[in-house]
């Protein structure tokens, strides 16, 4: 491909590949200006870099003769390029009158080209052609902004990827920078980092509070001397970096609550392998429902969600996150935190809708999970099933949340576990409720360690035997003995934590449920 032509073919940059030269471009602009910059930045100015650069090709090029144009008389003697020809160059050794009955009158010019070989083409010649009005520098439509705003995406990508098997540069959060020119960190000044952090409780502390304290050469400038920093706090485990999207706050990971560095015991599961084309159609939208972390598809631990949500969203709460005090990281929720960072852990602010307290809270992205909520849980008297709704808070890093407050506490009719040997036993009472419910997924619960202790020993029991005994306590609360598949994942995760998936399956294979239609099952025969 020409140069000149490539400026005006999209495939050059939709197919755009990072030179080795482009790099040094890169490590000469950061060294210009020892300021990180994020990926963006750096892809837009590579954009104009090499756009730049092929235009002073071009102009090179189109410099060394007269641009070939089947309109124009020429003279033996003249330098005529061709573009159109991958910029092949040429000398006029001869003119002679064409003869064709559809083009005439025209003459013939023979070129005597660079590579030494001799080749004809046409010239005044009175038909309209393309060549004629071609341009082969780039016009208004085509600036290295418009590129950019076309292909950005592309050249971004090319360039990440380059970044990252490049030994010459290091990133932190969304930031890069030529390794060769950090400032130097000493072991001791990293020391004094913990110290600070150890001091309030293990954080959360932003970097410009610690370099403060550790105060590193003047005359580098600030941004740099920020980035080395964070850079050197990354490289050591102790340190775990988890502010929300567009801050660096810093947090001494073995002082982190227990439940971020380790996954609550009742949040935890065994991928359980099942058909999942047992699945139709109205399984699938009681899955979507259900709002559960791990179903499928879900967003991947390491995933990260570059546009937060601002559209509210309502949880339903199961057993284990009551229980642990968490919430799901199921897709719908996970597109509301501000999460563009890939980092496991990541803390951010709860805010009470109702009395503005605003309180610590994490996401543990590996475990798809948020937690710090077992307090406010307790305080909002939730129960399994209640609604827990988000909302995005007034400054970055916080998150409103509410439940649906009952005006006055009153008594309701909902099914009631309690444990009796091994088994579970159900039943309808009446329990005083404080916020609004999913009817479907309410259960009250009136001895939670007694239900942990029995899903203790129930650890080895196959799904079918839990199914078995899931369902046969609710059939017998409903006059119909039907069972809606919600109300039995919610039951089913009190035994065992589990995506409504495997359940799902479970059921379509069994010889002994059918389905009435509208997620509700029964035992065959009782239909």
């Amino acid at each position: 491909m020409s140069t000149s032509s490539a400026l005006s073919n999209k495939q050059l940059w939709e197919q755009f590949a990072v030179l080795e030269s482009d790099l040094d471009h890169l490590v000469n602009f950061l060294v210009e200006r020892e300021v990180p910059y994020r990926l963006g930045v750096l892809a837009s100015e590579l954009t104009s870099h090499r756009y730049d650069q092929m235009t002073s090709m071009v102009e090179d090029t189109l410099s060394q003769g007269r641009i070939y144009r089947p309109a124009e008389s020429y003279v033996v003697g003249e330098t005529i390029v061709f573009p159109n020809l991958d910029n092949l160059t040429g000398e006029i050794v001869d003119i002679r009158a064409g003869h064709n009955p559809e083009h005439d009158p025209f003459s013939i010019i023979r070129v005597k080209t660079d590579e030494g070989t001799e080749r004809e083409f046409a010239a005044e010649l009175a038909q309209p052609h393309p060549l004629n009005s071609v341009s082969y520098l780039p016009d208004d439509e085509m600036s290295a902004d418009s590129v950019y705003e076309t292909y950005g995406e592309n050249i971004r990508a090319a360039l990440q990827s380059a970044l990252e098997m490049s030994p010459q540069f290091v990133t932190v959060g969304e930031k890069w920078f030529e390794r060769d020119l950090l400032a130097d960190v000493s072991p001791g000044q990293v020391n004094i980092a913990e110290a600070v952090l150890d001091m309030v409780g293990g954080g959360p502390v932003a970097t410009p509070e610690l370099l403060a304290e550790i105060g590193l050469p003047e005359e580098i400038s600030e941004s740099l001397r920020l980035f080395s920093l964070e850079y050197a706090l990354l490289q050591d485990s102790r340190f775990d970096e988890v502010g929300p999207a567009g801050q660096v706050v810093w947090y001494l990971r073995d002082l982190e609550p227990a439940e971020v560095r380790e996954t609550p015991p009742l949040l935890r599961r065994e991928p359980m392998p099942y058909n999942r084309q047992l699945l139709d159609d109205v399984m699938l939208s009681l899955e979507a429902q259900a709002g559960d972390e791990w179903s499928e598809p879900s967003v991947p631990a390491a995933a990260a969600v570059d546009e937060p949500s601002d559209e509210a969203v309502t949880v339903v709460l199961n057993y284990p996150h009551w229980r642990s005090g968490t919430l799901p990281l199921a897709s719908h929720v996970a597109s509301f935190f501000q999460t563009a960072r890939i980092a496991n852990r990541i803390r951010f602010s709860f805010v009470d809708d109702a009395t503005g307290e605003e309180f610590p809270g994490w996401v543990v992205r590996r475990g798809r999970y948020v937690c710090g909520l077992r307090d406010w849980y307790a305080a909002k008297n939730t129960i399994v099933g209640s609604f827990v709704d988000l909302s995005r808070g007034d400054e970055a890093g916080q998150i409103r949340i509410g439940v649906r407050r009952i005006r006055s506490r009153r008594r309701e009719w909902l099914r009631t576990v309690t444990v009796e040997g091994d088994n579970l036993l159900f039943e309808v009472t009446r329990v005083p409720v404080s916020c609004e419910f999913d009817d479907l997924a309410a259960v009250a619960v009136d001895n939670p360690d007694e239900i942990d202790a029995l899903r203790q020993r129930f650890g080895r029991v196959s799904l079918e035997s839990l199914l078995d005994r899931a369902f046969g306590g609710l059939a017998g609360l409903s006059l119909q003995r039907a069972v809606h598949a919600l109300t039995l994942y919610g039951v089913l995760n009190l035994f065992r934590r589990l995506p409504p998936g495997p359940m799902l399956a479970a059921l379509a294979v069994s010889p002994k449920y059918v389905s009435l239609g509208d997620n509700y099952w029964a035992y065959r025969g009782e239909e």
